[in-house]
This record gives structure tokens, C-alpha cells and sequence, in this order.
């Protein structure tokens, strides 16, 4: 947390060298957070309820961490998620006639939809940032996608959209939260008013 408050005055000041500072000091323990909410969740927690439930299908998750491109990541990383949006939003759209990249499309916005949503009801807040980050996949999708850019490159890229991307949301939406709620912020003893 002190890393996150330690951010707002850089991005008060623009001070880009320290911003990319409190975003690396950010990325390795926010990291860490969420390959042990990652294992929690998809392992121990979706494993235990299929255990009780006697689901037969335990395919909750790929092997992400080897994707070479975005499109295999998102592919992996939910593999419930990405069942379902194939089943009831996919594959209608392409029934209706939709081309094959404007029903992906779609799917993207919608999820990037319901990831702002659900970020934005506990802040009490709407901003684009998860939003537009959710959006930017499709572009980096496609770069992904080049033959030159598959392999190790192409995984180098997904794992800093991953260790990268997330810090950065939560210094936008840290940042936006604290100019929202308090019109007054102390920064090393002088008050800013917002």
C-alpha cells in the first residue's frame, strides 16, 4: 500500500522516471498476489467444489504461462469463461452472420464491460482504465499473432502485459480514487487541493 500512496505525487508531478519507479516497485509483490489468488481460485477452491459437486469436467484452467501470443493466454487462463463466451456469444454471433474477428471483437468488449463494471461498483467510480486495458488486448492480440513475434518473444510479451499491465491499473485507479474522495492530498507535508 505505501508503494501505491507513494505513487500519487509522481503522477501529480508527471514525473514519468518516478512513476516507472513505483510501477516496478508495484509490479513483483501485485504479481505474486495474483499467482496465489491464480492457485487459490482455479486450483484449490474450483477443484474443491467440482470434488463435491462430482463435476466431471476439471479443465479449469491450460497452461497459460507457456502461451506465445494473447489470444492462446486468454484462451487458458479461464477455461470456463472462455467456454462459455464461445457457447453463448461466439459462436451466435457467427450464425448471424458476423465475421469471424468482429465476433472476437465483441467478446473483448464485452468482458471489458463487466471488468470495469466489477471494478468500478466497490470504488463507487467509472473510469475507462480496465476498460480500455481490456480493449488494448485485442491490438496485442494481433501483434501476437505475427510469426516473427510467436515463441519465446510472444511469451516475453503476454508475461509483461501481465506484470505490467495490472500495476498500472491499480496506480490509475489508486490515483483517480484519492482525487475523487479527498479534494485535499498531503504530499511530504504540503496540501494539494484536487
Amino acid at each position: 500500500m505505501p508503494t501505491a500512496l507513494n505513487s500519487l505525487e509522481p503522477f501529480r508531478d508527471m514525473d514519468y522516471t518516478r512513476m516507472l519507479e513505483r510501477l516496478l516497485l508495484l509490479a513483483l509483490p501485485n504479481h505474486v498476489f495474483w499467482l496465489l489468488f491464480f492457485y487459490f481460485f482455479f486450483h484449490s477452491c474450483m477443484n474443491l467444489v467440482g470434488e463435491l459437486l462430482r463435476f466431471a469436467d476439471r479443465e479449469f484452467y491450460g497452461d497459460w504461462w507457456n502461451s506465445d501470443s494473447i489470444q492462446q493466454f486468454w484462451k487458458m487462463w479461464n477455461i470456463p469463461v472462455h467456454r462459455w463466451a464461445i457457447r453463448h456469444i461466439y459462436h451466435p454471433l457467427k450464425l448471424r452472420g458476423w465475421h469471424r474477428g468482429m465476433a472476437t471483437m465483441m467478446v473483448f468488449f464485452l468482458s471489458a464491460f463487466f471488468h470495469e463494471y466489477l471494478v468500478s461498483i466497490p470504488l463507487l467510480m467509472l473510469r475507462p482504465w480496465a476498460f480500455t486495458a481490456m480493449l488494448f488486448q485485442i491490438p496485442l492480440g494481433i501483434i501476437t499473432a505475427i510469426p516473427f513475434f510467436k515463441g519465446q518473444l510472444g511469451n516475453v510479451i503476454v508475461w509483461s502485459s501481465i506484470v505490467l499491465g495490472q500495476p498500472v491499473a491499480i496506480l490509475m485507479y489508486m490515483h483517480d480514487y484519492y482525487w475523487t474522495n479527498w479534494n485535499n492530498l498531503t504530499y511530504n507535508g504540503t496540501t494539494t487541493t484536487a
